[in-house]
């Protein structure tokens, strides 16, 4: 089931994506489960993205995480 999800590219940036599973609309799924080839919305560039534990995250992360949205990946 998609839903919002938390995501770190590689640069270290957070912010949040609808996740398909085993879909990649805007994104290509490389290196296995909860990682894919994406643009980052903060920054602008191109990278590696992985899924994040939220419950792993200060709620300071959480409020930059939300105030930035990839769409669908």
């Amino acid at each position: 089931m998609a839903g919002k999800t938390i995501v770190r590219c590689a640069a270290g940036h957070l912010f949040t994506a609808t996740w398909i599973p085993f879909v990649g609309i805007k994104s290509l799924k490389v290196g296995g489960i909860g990682r894919r080839y994406a643009k980052c919305p903060v920054a602008g560039h191109w990278g590696m993205v992985a899924k994040v534990d939220a419950m792993q995250l200060t709620k300071e992360e959480l409020a930059e995480a939300h105030t930035h949205d990839a769409g669908v990946q």
